[in-house]
């Protein structure tokens, strides 16, 4: 039970989500590189006032994101690692998602109030903000990919079709457990330049086929042996899947597996913890989207032609759904 201490801490919280916000917003990392820097120094790099930035260096000094010596501050090591633009290991698709989603959260209160407006996701998709999220759908992705190809892998993927495919990762897995594989992946164009981007000099590439397109509007084409549909279900409302389901039937050979990985509820959608507060997070950043229980996603499969379905818990939350074509 959620008592008020925990309750009245974790609003309180937000004090240092919005520190951390104010780092990514203002570069503190990306500036300090490997560096050592005054606050002085660094209100001047980010052209913000001395009184201002001070407190918010001594901030994240005592939650240990920076650390502080004979009045000049460094950055932490993890966060110079991943948090820093120019690091290797730089995280750009977090860091943007983070920010934008930042933005969003605000509105939550007034969306619940008066309801999603719709009319802000017509138009033409946004070649730089799909950029940075297929980034984020790959540092997102990349600690559930061994598992997701241990599964799927259980039986050989054969043709495989990874729709919504984003930064391909998933596919990426598979095809390193499965040296007979061969996927295809179906995304906007931007996404798939980042897929090349991340996999063209791995020798998986020869075996992947990209198809820019749409979901809705692009022919999926058929015989495959294996449809992967990753993160894609709660996207959309149940009429919208339904569409899509009947697309992957067609584009399945007689006895082929869907392979679905989401947040899946159980029948009362209070758990798991992360996917009950994963639906307010599809009521902010989608149209139609929500979240799905086992148990009505099978029963959409069950409409379009899927049966024998199989349930696999994955970690923090997620979960994988197979089903078989009649």
């Amino acid at each position: 039970m959620l008592t008020l201490k925990q309750f009245t801490e974790t609003i309180d919280r937000l004090e240092e989500t919005r520190i951390l916000m104010a780092a990514l917003e203002f570069k503190i990392f990306s500036i300090l590189r490997q560096k050592k820097m005054t606050a002085r120094q660094m209100a001047q790099h980010t052209k913000t006032k001395l009184d201002g930035m001070e407190p918010l260096l001594n901030a994240l000094t005592a939650m240990q994101a920076l650390r502080y010596d004979k009045g000049r501050y460094s950055s932490a090591p993890h966060m110079y690692k991943y948090l820093c633009e120019s690091s290797p290991h730089y995280q750009k698709g977090t860091t943007f998602l983070k920010l934008e989603k930042n933005d969003e959260w605000a509105r939550l209160i007034d969306i619940i109030r008066k309801g999603r407006n719709v009319s802000e996701y017509e138009g033409d998709d946004d070649p730089g903000f799909r950029h940075c999220f297929t980034h984020a759908m790959h540092d997102r992705s990349g600690p559930f990919a061994q598992d997701i190809a241990r599964l799927v892998t259980r039986k050989p993927a054969g043709r495989f079709l990874d729709l919504g495919a984003g930064p391909g990762t998933y596919s990426a897995a598979i095809l390193r457990k499965d040296k007979k594989a061969r996927a295809t992946l179906l995304d906007r164009s931007t996404a798939l330049k980042v897929a090349r981007e991340l996999h063209a000099r791995s020798s998986i590439w020869a075996r992947i086929e990209l198809k820019p397109g749409d979901l809705f509007e692009t022919a999926f084409g058929e015989n495959y042996d294996t449809v992967f549909y990753s993160n894609i279900l709660h996207v959309y409302n149940p009429e919208q899947n339904k569409k899509l389901f009947r697309k992957m039937k067609k584009a399945l050979v007689k006895g082929g597996r869907v392979v679905l990985v989401d947040y899946f509820h159980t029948l009362d959608y209070s758990r798991p913890y992360e996917a009950a507060l994963f639906g307010v997070t599809m009521l902010l950043f989608t149209a139609t989207g929500k979240t799905y229980s086992y148990d009505e996603t099978e029963n959409l499969l069950s409409q379009t032609g899927f049966h024998k379905f199989r349930r696999f818990p994955l970690k923090e939350g997620a979960g994988m759904l197979v089903a078989f074509k009649k």
